[in-house]
C-alpha cells in the first residue's frame, strides 16, 4: 500500500545535482522519489522513514543491507549510486539514513502480468532470464527474500534487472510493522518467512513459483492473501488450467510450491534449466523408510543416513532353505490401519508398484472394475520369507491393528507325515486281520476315511504353499559397493546434529554419491575392482561437503547464541535509562554479529544447496554418458568447485 505527498522541486538532503520529476509514495519502510540526474539519467531515492530512523537498531541493519547490496558483484542488480548521509549513515541524526538508486528503463513484470495468461513460450524464455537475474544474486551468497513482480524489470535491450531487493529484514524488526507490513506484502513470499526471519534462496524459488504460476494462468495459486494461510492441498493441476502445458512444467510447478522448502528446487538454476527444455534434474521416486529405524530415505538408497546400517532389514530365505510366507487376513474399515499397511508395503517392498486397496467388506459393495483392481481378502502378500522376516512383519502388523498368518514350511510336512501314519496303521491293520482270518473291510473303513481326510489336509497345505505372493521384497544387497564408505562418511555428519535443513541436504546428497560411483563402476567395467579408482574422482565432494557442514553447524550454533529479540528490548531499555555509548555499542555490535553470521550462514548453504543441484544434473547425464572421463567428470568438477570456492 502506497501513498502520496507534496514534495518539493528538489530533495535538500541529497548532494548531487538532480530535479525531483513526481510526487513522493510511501512504499514499505522507505519514502521514495523519482529524480532526473544532471546527465540525463533516472534515478530513485528511498529515505528510510523517520520514526524507524529514530530506532538505532532498524538504522544500522537497513545501512547494513543498502551497502551489502550496493557491493554485491551481482550483473542483474540495478545499480546503487550513493548512500548517505555521510560521512557515517548509521549515526543517528537530524536526516534519516537515504540510498539513491538507477531506474532501469523498461517494462515492470507488474505490468507485464496484466496480460497474463502468456504464451507458454514467451512465460518459459522470460522466466528462464528471470531464473537467471537471481541466481546471480544467489552466487553472491545474498537472498532476496520477498521477491515481487514489481522489483523485476526487463529493460528495453530485454535484460532482466532486479530493483529493491533485500530490504524485506528491516520490516521484522519493526514493531509496528513487523505483522502488518510484512502480511501486506505476503502474497508472492515463501510461507516460511512468517514463520522465522533466517531463511535461505529456497524462498525465492517459491517466489518465482507464485509469479510463472500467475503468467501461465493470469491469477495466483492461492489467491491474494499470505502464503502460510493457503490451503496448499487445493493446487490445481496446471495442465488442467493450461491444456498446452507440458508435463514438465507440471513438475516444476509443484516443486517450487511446495510448503517444505526440502521439496522445492535447490537451485533458481533448475527452473531455468527447465524452462529452456532440459530434462528435470530432481528425482522424483517416492521415499521409503530404514527397516530398522524408521528414517525417510529414497528408494534405491542402500546406507540409511540416520542410523549408518544397510537400510534393508527384511529379506527373502536363500535357496535351499526353510521359506515362510505372510498372508493377510482381514481388514476394518478404520483408516490408520490400512494407511499403514500401505505405507509398510511400499516401504519394503521392491518398486514400482502400484499403491495397494483391498477388498473390505462385502465384494458386493464394488463395481466390476473395482473388484479386478482391488485384492481380495485372504491375500498372500510374501513368500520366501526367512523366519526372523516374517515374524518381525507378524509382529507389526499386529502393533497397528492388521491381521495376518504366517505359513510354516514344518506345517506341510506335518500334514505329510499324519498321512504316511494312517496309511502305514491301516496296512498294518490289514495284514494283521488278513492272518488271524477275520474280514478286515469293515475295520479298515475307519483308517481309509482318515488317509482321505489327510489328503485333503495335505492338499489345503500344499495349496497354500504354492499360492503366488502379491510383493516381492526389496533385495538386500549382496555386498557393499564401492559408494558405500563415502555414503557412511555422509551419514556420519548426521551423529554431530546438524541444522534440520542441513540433514535433508545431506541424505539426498548421500543418495547422489551412491549413484555417481555406482555409475562410474558400469562405466569402467568388471575389471576395476579397488575401490581408490572408483570414488577417486567423488572423494574431494564428500570432503568439501564435510568441511562445509562442520562451517554450517559452527555458524548454526553462534546463530543460537544470539538473541535478536533479546537484544533488540535490551537496546530499547538503554534508551529509556539514558546510558551512554559503552553500554549501548556491545549491544549493537552483537547485532551486527547476528547479521553478519546470517549472511555467512545463507552463503554457505547457497554453497550446499548449489552443490546438490549441479550433482543431481550431474547424475542425470551421466546415466547417459558412456565416456568415463568426460562429460560427468566435467560436471563432478564442476560440483567441487561450486563447494570450495
Amino acid at each position: 500500500m502506497t501513498t502520496t505527498l507534496a514534495t518539493a522541486s528538489t530533495l535538500q538532503f541529497l548532494p548531487l545535482p538532480h530535479a525531483v520529476t513526481g510526487d513522493a509514495v510511501d512504499v514499505g519502510t522507505e519514502t521514495r522519489w523519482t529524480v532526473r540526474l544532471a546527465d540525463g539519467r533516472i534515478a530513485v531515492v528511498g529515505q528510510l522513514a523517520p520514526d524507524l530512523a529514530r530506532d538505532e537498531s532498524i538504522r544500522r541493519r537497513w545501512v547494513r543491507d543498502i551497502e551489502r547490496v550496493r557491493t554485491l558483484p551481482a550483473h542483474s542488480l540495478a545499480p546503487t549510486l550513493a548512500i548517505g548521509p555521510q560521512p557515517d549513515p548509521r549515526v543517528v541524526g537530524p536526516v534519516a539514513p537515504w540510498r539513491l538508486r538507477l531506474e532501469p528503463t523498461g517494462e515492470r513484470l507488474s505490468a507485464i502480468l496484466t496480460r497474463a495468461p502468456l504464451p507458454i513460450d514467451e512465460a518459459a524464455i522470460l522466466f528462464a532470464a528471470i531464473a537467471d537475474a537471481v541466481h546471480a544474486v544467489h552466487r553472491c551468497g545474498a537472498v532476496l527474500r520477498d521477491l515481487r513482480p514489481e522489483q523485476i524489470v526487463r529493460t528495453d535491450e530485454g535484460h532482466i534487472v532486479l530493483v529493491d531487493v533485500g530490504l524485506a529484514r528491516v520490516d521484522v524488526l519493526s514493531s509496528h510493522t513487523a505483522s502488518s507490513l510484512l502480511l501486506r506484502g505476503s502474497t508472492y513470499a515463501a510461507p516460511e518467512q512468517l514463520v522465522r526471519t533466517a531463511v535461505d534462496q529456497r524462498s525465492d524459488v517459491w517466489s518465482l513459483g507464485m509469479m510463472l504460476w500467475q503468467a501461465l494462468t493470469g491469477a495466483l495459486p492461492f489467491g491474494d492473501g499470505p502464503a502460510l494461510l493457503a490451503d496448499h492441498q487445493s493446487l490445481p493441476s496446471i495442465e488442467r488450467l493450461r491444456a498446452d502445458a507440458p508435463a514438465a512444467l507440471e513438475a516444476l510447478l509443484r516443486r517450487c510450491l511446495s510448503v517444505d522448502p526440502g521439496g522445492r528446487p535447490g537451485s533458481v538454476s533448475e527452473i531455468a534449466w527447465v524452462l529452456r527444455g532440459g530434462e528435470t534434474p530432481w528425482d522424483d521416486s517416492e521415499s521409503a523408510s530404514c527397516q530398522h529405524c524408521g528414517a525417510r530415505l529414497r528408494v534405491g538408497q542402500r546406507l540409511c543416513t540416520g542410523c549408518g546400517r544397510v537400510a534393508v532389514r527384511f529379506e527373502h530365505a536363500p535357496e535351499g532353505e526353510p521359506a515362510f510366507a505372510l498372508d493377510l487376513l482381514d481388514l476394518n474399515e478404520e483408516a490408520e490401519p490400512l494407511r499403514w499397511l500401505q505405507n509398510t508395503i511400499g516401504d519394503v517392498s521392491e518398486h514400482p508398484i502400484r499403491r495397494p486397496e483391498f477388498v473390505i467388506g462385502s465384494i458386493h459393495m464394488y463395481s466390476e472394475e473395482e473388484r479386478v483392481q482391488r485384492i481380495r481378502l485372504p491375500a498372500r502378500l510374501y513368500n520366501r520369507l526367512t523366519q526372523d522376516t516374517a515374524l518381525s512383519l507378524q509382529q507389526l502388523a499386529k502393533e497397528h491393528g492388521v491381521r495376518t498368518r504366517i505359513v510354516r514350511p514344518e506345517a506341510l510336512k506335518k500334514a505329510w507325515l499324519l498321512v504316511g501314519s494312517t496309511v502305514g496303521v491301516t496296512s498294518l491293520l490289514a495284514l494283521l486281520f488278513a492272518l488271524v482270518g477275520l474280514s478286515p473291510w469293515w475295520m479298515l473303513a475307519p483308517g481309509l476315511v482318515s488317509m482321505f481326510a489327510g489328503l485333503a489336509l495335505v492338499n489345503e497345505r500344499v495349496s497354500r504353499e504354492r499360492v503366488p505372493p502379491h510383493y516381492r521384497l526389496r533385495p538386500m544387497p549382496a555386498a557393499l559397493p564401492a559408494s558405500d564408505p563415502l555414503v557412511a562418511r555422509l551419514a556420519a555428519l548426521l551423529a554431530a546434529h546438524p541444522p534440520s535443513d542441513v540433514r535433508s541436504v545431506i541424505g539426498e546428497l548421500a543418495l547422489l554419491v551412491q549413484r555417481l560411483v555406482d555409475h562410474r563402476a558400469r562405466l569402467l567395467g568388471p575389471e576395476a575392482k579397488e575401490v581408490a579408482m572408483l570414488t577417486a574422482p567423488v572423494e574431494p565432494i564428500v570432503a568439501a561437503v564435510e568441511r562445509l557442514v562442520a562451517d554450517l553447524r559452527d555458524a548454526s550454533r553462534e546463530l543460537g547464541e544470539l538473541d535478536e529479540g533479546a537484544m533488540v528490548r535490551a537496546l530499547a531499555a538503554c534508551d529509556a535509562r539514558g546510558d551512554g555509548e559503552a553500554v549501548r555499542l556491545p549491544i549493537l555490535e552483537g547485532l551486527d554479529r547476528l547479521r553478519t553470521l546470517e549472511d555467512r550462514r545463507a552463503e554457505l548453504f547457497h554453497r550446499l544447496l548449489e552443490s546438490k543441484s549441479l550433482l543431481e544434473r550431474t547424475v542425470r547425464m551421466g546415466l547417459a554418458v558412456h565416456d568415463p572421463a568426460g562429460e560427468q567428470a566435467r560436471q563432478v568438477a564442476l560440483a567441487l568447485a561450486t563447494l570450495t570456492r
